[in-house]
């Protein structure tokens, strides 16, 4: 439709450009929610390289297009070879889908090491101070994902973003989400992990705890301190900073998605609130455990060092609400 008029249905060539690019766009879009902002990452280049890989897994994608181009518009086609276009198109769409989830990236070539994380800000003033500090607490994946921490805001991606909790947690509406704030403030990922510090805090055998997680807990730990992000007395005694971060990002997202209302959402976040203020006495302590609960996450130092540089920034940065807001507010 354009100024009144419509024109006629798409061409074969353009009905097939349209499945490349929903494929190519599908695919961004679940790198940006699973990579979230990583800085340096340039995402143009991403896109040439998916090109190029598509192009490698469906050889024939030149020959597809220039032979439907060949065929002109659809008023010069009969219908059975429109029908059989179309047919076609879905399936080489479904090919590059395909193709696109066994692609092999290497991650280092989209970066620039001198790029750093950014702290966005909408400054719209739609939230009083105690709805910023209560988003403020899930601070760290916002910035992760290139969002701002001074807003609600509205995900851009909501069919992307259901998909991705539903995968993560089976979030599929309200009492699921509920289910899943429960979990984390009960067990998550710190319940163990916690185990781990105790005992190691107070030189404990670690024997009955999970072989793995006291692995990953001593990896962690180690790097904090072989790289001055803290030192023996101020190990963090928790790791229960990574599942509240979570947890307030958790009750946007299901607000995002339309599972729960905006009301329920504030109520999540102030029951990660109670827990955070029991637990921590500053903005710091809580970022180190989150630096420390991401690492154990996984048991991956690079997890550790990113969540530290994204802690670093939001401890430092002027437009940080870690540093216009105070902790105990």
């Amino acid at each position: 439709m354009e100024n009144g008029k419509t024109y006629g249905k798409q061409t074969p060539e353009e009905i097939a450009r349209a499945a490349q690019e929903a494929a190519i766009k599908s695919a961004m879009e679940q790198a940006q929610l699973m990579l979230g902002n990583i800085p340096g990452m340039n995402m143009q280049d991403m896109q040439a390289q998916i090109m190029a890989q598509m192009q490698a897994a469906v050889p024939n994608l030149v020959d597809i297009q220039t032979q439907q181009a060949t065929m002109g518009t659809l008023g010069d086609v009969d219908a059975d070879t429109v029908c059989n276009t179309g047919m076609k198109n879905m399936n080489d769409a479904a090919d590059i889908t395909q193709s696109l989830m066994n692609l092999d990236f290497n991650a280092d070539d989209f970066f620039d090491d001198n790029d750093s994380w950014e702290i966005k800000r909408s400054k719209d003033g739609t939230l009083n101070s105690e709805q910023l500090r209560l988003l403020a607490l899930g601070a760290p994946i916002l910035v992760y994902n290139d969002e701002y921490t001074d807003t609600i805001g509205h995900q851009e991606y909501v069919d992307s973003l259901k998909e991705q909790i539903r995968s993560w947690w089976e979030v599929t509406d309200r009492e699921s989400a509920f289910e899943i704030v429960d979990w984390l403030l009960r067990e998550g990922h710190h319940a163990e992990a916690d185990r781990v510090l105790a005992a190691m805090r107070n030189g404990q055998e670690t024997e009955g705890i999970d072989e793995d997680k006291v692995e990953d807990v001593s990896l962690i730990t180690d790097y904090m301190l072989e790289n001055s992000i803290c030192d023996m007395n101020s190990v963090p005694h928790t790791a229960i900073a990574w599942d509240l971060v979570r947890i307030v990002n958790l009750g946007r997202w299901a607000f995002q998605c339309g599972y729960i209302t905006e009301e329920d959402m504030w109520n999540i976040m102030c029951v990660a609130d109670e827990t955070a203020s029991a637990n921590f006495s500053s903005w710091e302590e809580y970022g180190m455990s989150f630096v420390l609960g991401r690492g154990v996450w996984h048991g991956d130092t690079d997890d550790c060092q990113t969540a530290y540089e994204i802690v670093a920034e939001l401890l430092k940065n002027e437009d940080s609400p870690w540093l216009q807001l105070s902790w105990s507010d």
